[in-house]
């Protein structure tokens, strides 16, 4: 029957199968094998939909799309669904990956940035200096000396654009040389700027132009300032009470928040503030100023400011705050997600998936409970440009579907996710798409935003009630002394990288006894989930957090690598 219907209409039935049952599909019959057969190229370029925009895009646009660490091998449309379905699922722990190191990328790394279709990493570092390193061959295509770059110099990139910070405040920006305007004459630049670029071109020609990076211009502050961060084309600078916006191309201060520090009126139409009540009927909650700038955040639309007191979001339109967050609440949603101790290992992978259980908390339960003092240290927004990622410094996760649909149903589409143990120490927070990644003295977790968006409990299952959002560990990103020198989480496409002790992940990797002590300290951890707090004269809650800190001089680029070898695909 099916047979006798039109290619076309059969070719739009198969849009609506997944790639396992292609497979299923040309076992049915020698006609249904043909037909695959006959029409791979075509069958595939049409499951390659969950990839790509649309079958408007041929063949020959994937390297634009796509970095060549994905499409290593890549000759098809067949193999490049294999290819993607492939690292799609070992970012979720459900096929092959493995652990890697960059010694080319140096000691003692402070930040990391990874352009994975140009090929390489940016590393700076505790005792100054930069160092750029090929993503494949792990050797150095560019630097600048620590004469040059100060120590724990904070690192941006975007689009070919570098920016990191020099003694005094001022920002540098650098370009890559392959995007650098032929008739461009910059005048922002200073002399010594210009004699570093050529000194590091000089000691570098013979790996000219790949990683090579030319000076754009230097931007004094109108202000001190505390942290930064480039979305390209925006470069947002924070200062105590105001946040800088600055065009990269035109180099021109283009936006000017302020005031910061203090929160709005909590009465005012235009602030959603979340606090003691999620209704402007209850009484007034008390906000505080945002005090020291932890993080700042830029898209197209708002900036995002994390403050030891509160998470605040500015509306690029208007410079008027829309968002309150306090970082004074027990509860930041109507779902409480939990780490467990069940996981299901692979061998062939460096994630385990963990089962989570979850709490549906009340609203009206948590009003009059004290206030727990914690801070929120990092946000990312979706790339969506819809849902909100924050963290919190006790290894709390607050996610925030549609933070611009109002107040109704907020606490409804509020999440809390704690990964580990409460009193263990948030590092870093990473999101790419779909990905998002936090490090902890705890350990290295990643999740699936939209999974969690969308996780509910489970009806079917006993005390503790389990729900269906799987977090992702790396069992050997465990070790607590270790975690606490981490400084910096990236993620790629295909990878996942943060500063690391190389030597260790070796001897972690070849000793059974040390894996198996990893994983009693972590189940030991979870089994500590009891919170210790200090209460002060005014009933708030102040929670205290096991600090560990260990600095090696070994730290270099280590990661996950979600590519798999061609063998095992066709």
């Amino acid at each position: 029957m099916l047979a006798q219907l039109p290619t076309e209409l059969i070719f739009s039935i198969i849009s609506f199968l997944d790639l396992p049952c292609i497979r299923e599909f040309q076992l049915v019959c020698k006609s249904w094998k043909h037909f695959v057969d006959q029409n791979e190229s075509t069958i595939y370029h049409i499951l390659s939909v969950g990839f790509i925009a649309s079958t408007a895009i041929n063949f020959s646009q994937l390297p634009s799309l796509f970095s060549p660490k994905s499409l290593d091998g890549v000759t098809s449309w067949k193999s490049f669904c294999q290819r993607r379905s492939h690292i799609s699922k070992s970012w979720t722990g459900k096929a092959s990956s493995r652990y890697v190191t960059y010694n080319g990328s140096g000691s003692a790394v402070h930040r990391i940035k990874v352009d994975e279709k140009a090929g390489f990493i940016i590393t700076s570092f505790r005792h100054g200096g930069l160092i750029v390193t090929d993503l494949t061959v792990d050797k150095v295509l560019w630097s600048l000396p620590q004469s040059y770059v100060k120590s724990y110099a904070h690192l941006e990139y975007g689009e070919g654009f570098l920016i990191f910070d020099r003694l005094g405040g001022s920002k540098e920006v650098w370009r890559l040389v392959n995007d650098f305007p032929l008739e461009s004459r910059q005048t922002k630049t200073l002399p010594d700027q210009v004699s570093a670029w050529e000194n590091a071109s000089e000691e570098h020609s013979d790996t000219y132009p790949k990683g090579h990076f030319k000076p754009w211009a230097i931007l004094t502050m109108p202000q001190p300032t505390r942290a930064f961060r480039f979305v390209y084309p925006t470069l947002l600078v924070g200062a105590w009470d105001h946040a800088f916006l600055y065009d990269i191309l035109s180099l021109n201060l283009i936006q000017t928040i302020t005031p910061i520090q203090e929160p709005e009126d909590p009465a005012a139409a235009f602030a959603l503030v979340v606090a003691n009540a999620p209704s402007f009927d209850a009484p007034k909650p008390r906000l505080r100023r945002l005090s020291q700038i932890n993080y700042v955040e830029v898209d197209t639309r708002h900036v995002f400011i994390c403050g030891v007191n509160a998470l605040r979001i500015f509306s690029r339109e208007t410079g008027r705050c829309i968002f309150d967050v306090p970082s004074t609440r027990r509860e930041f949603g109507s779902r409480k997600f939990t780490v467990l101790a069940q996981s299901t290992p692979r061998q062939d992978a460096a994630l385990m998936n963990q089962r989570t259980d979850v709490e549906e908390t009340d609203f009206s339960s948590t009003v009059s409970s004290p206030r727990v003092v914690d801070e929120f240290i990092a946000v990312h927004v979706s790339s969506c440009g819809r849902h909100l990622v924050a963290m919190l410094a006790s290894s709390r996760v607050v996610v925030i579907q549609n933070f611009e649909h109002g107040l109704s149903s907020l606490y409804e589409r509020m999440i809390q996710i704690q990964l580990g143990s409460s009193r263990s120490r948030s590092k870093y927070l990473a999101i790419y798409e779909d990905h998002v990644a936090v490090a902890t003295n705890n350990g290295l977790f990643l999740f699936s935003l939209s999974e969690a968006l969308d996780a509910k409990p489970n009806s079917n299952s006993s005390a503790p009630l389990l729900s269906n959002l799987i977090i992702s560990r790396a069992p050997l990103f465990g070790y607590s002394v270790y975690m606490s020198n981490t400084t910096c989480l990236q993620l790629s496409d295909t990878g996942l990288y943060l500063n690391w002790d190389p030597e260790y992940l070796t001897y972690a990797q070849e000793s059974l006894v040390e894996r198996e002590r990893l994983q009693d300290m972590f189940i030991r951890s979870l089994n500590n989930q009891r919170m210790r707090q200090l209460r002060m004269p005014t009933g708030d809650l102040i929670l205290v957090l096991d600090d560990e800190e260990f600095l090696t001089e070994t730290s270099t680029v280590c990661g996950i690598d979600f590519t798999p070898s061609m063998v095992g695909l066709v």
